[in-house]
């Protein structure tokens, strides 16, 4: 019995090839960190910080729970990868910014995920990979609006206090 690869089953649709590179993008960060003896969220962490942020930018731009990036900033500090400080302007404020052992394992991160694509882009001319950048940002942009869209939304459910009928039991010719 042979096993079925990812190349056997191309996918038709744009939805479906966005699941195959969510796939494929997840076991690359994690085969990438790995090597650095990183996890996939520390990398992630490294590369997000790359500029200094203040702990909440890097929650949104990471999409998680700003406690979760706390702690994470916390066990990457205690690693030698980041530095907190102060914010200038509100105290509140922590930023966050690598260190040069940071700095390093972010560029080296980079490096080995340009390593994972390196066959594909050397048979690409130029004007297909400024192609893709061009249509994986605009895939990017579109989902990130869906999703600011959709928080929104349900802020204002919430802070409205109302509930559509299909959240508390569906229709009535459902039920």
């Amino acid at each position: 019995m042979s096993e079925a690869g990812p190349h056997d089953h191309p996918a038709e649709t744009v939805p479906q090839a966005l699941g195959r590179l969510r796939v494929a993008l997840d076991d690359a960060f994690l085969q990438a960190s790995r090597t650095l003896g990183l996890t996939p969220q520390q990398a992630d962490l490294l590369c997000a910080a790359m500029a200094p942020a203040a702990v909440g930018d890097l929650a949104q731009a990471l999409r998680w729970d700003r406690s979760n990036v706390s702690h994470l900033v916390d066990r990457a500090a205690a690693r030698g990868l980041v530095n907190r400080r102060v914010g200038e302007e509100d105290g509140r404020v922590t930023l966050v910014t690598l260190t040069p052992e940071g700095e390093r394992l972010a560029q080296r991160f980079i490096a080995e995920l340009e390593a994972q694509t390196r066959p594909l882009r050397a048979r690409w001319p130029a004007q297909r990979q400024r192609l893709a950048v061009e249509l994986l940002n605009e895939i990017s942009d579109t989902l990130d609006d869906a999703a600011r869209q959709a928080r929104a939304a349900r802020a204002k459910g919430i802070r409205a206090g109302t509930r559509r009928r299909s959240d508390v039991g569906g229709s009535p010719a459902r039920r």
